[in-house]
């Protein structure tokens, strides 16, 4: 359970932090056009193919290892303290050279096998695009119809 928490903390805090700036404006609804698709020219190649791709799926699978490891060396004390007193431990308690890795010896096999899964799990997932792109004709004339509808709803009076 001890695990869990932080896991949830840490993926809590550090988007806190970078969304402690300013953020920026959303675009106002009537002056933000852009179409509900893709134009046809901004696709160069399906999304099954990228997916299915060897070299690809080794690349990606290269990546996310090597992220699964930065995120099991990663110091955890600067988050577990604030959590300890919270619970009303003592946060000077907590080793300050603390990680994932050190928590859980168990989870350093963790980014070998995501590595080595992931290019099946691409391949699976380059299946599920094909199946997408036969449907994108009709997606298509679907979000046409509900721009048009849009359009027609925004003009009428009521």
């Amino acid at each position: 359970m001890r695990i869990l928490a932080l896991c949830a903390a840490s993926a809590l805090a550090f988007p806190a932090a970078a969304s402690a700036s300013e953020p920026a404006p959303l675009p106002d609804f009537e002056v933000y056009d852009a179409p509900l698709y893709a134009p046809e020219a901004e696709y160069e190649e399906p999304l099954s193919q990228r997916l299915a791709d060897p070299a690809v799926q080794n690349e990606l699978a290269s990546t996310v290892a090597v992220l699964g490891e930065i995120l099991l060396d990663m110091p955890l004390a600067p988050i577990v303290e604030p959590m300890a007193e919270i619970a009303g431990r003592d946060p000077g308690s907590v080793d300050p050279d603390l990680t994932l890795r050190k928590m859980r010896p168990e989870a350093s096999d963790v980014p070998a096998r995501v590595a080595r899964d992931l290019p099946r799990a691409m391949g699976a997932m380059a299946s599920m695009a094909d199946s997408l792109e036969a449907m994108r004709p009709a997606l298509r004339a679907m979000a046409e119809r509900l721009e048009s509808g849009i359009d027609q709803a925004t003009r009428s009076p009521r």
